[in-house]
């Protein structure tokens, strides 16, 4: 892989953690299927969108009966 490719690469796990960021929006928790389902995204791009928005502190991700992610509020 090249320099731009990897940006490519990037720029799409930056912008896949902004839609599932939005999708969030809608609900407040989802387990890791539901998230598929309203993403429309594959495995890897949801779990590279969940890991960008739990190391920046938007989401959580904590186990019920699931593991269930669910939006930090804004303060």
């Amino acid at each position: 892989m090249n320099l731009k490719q990897i940006m490519k690469y990037m720029d799409s796990i930056i912008n896949n953690s902004k839609i599932l960021l939005n999708k969030m929006c809608y609900g407040c928790k989802y387990t890791y299927k539901e998230l598929l389902r309203i993403c429309n995204f594959t495995e890897s791009q949801l779990c590279f969108a969940i890991l960008c928005l739990l190391r920046d502190g938007k989401i959580s991700q904590y186990r019920e009966k699931e593991v269930v992610y669910e939006l930090i509020p804004v303060r």
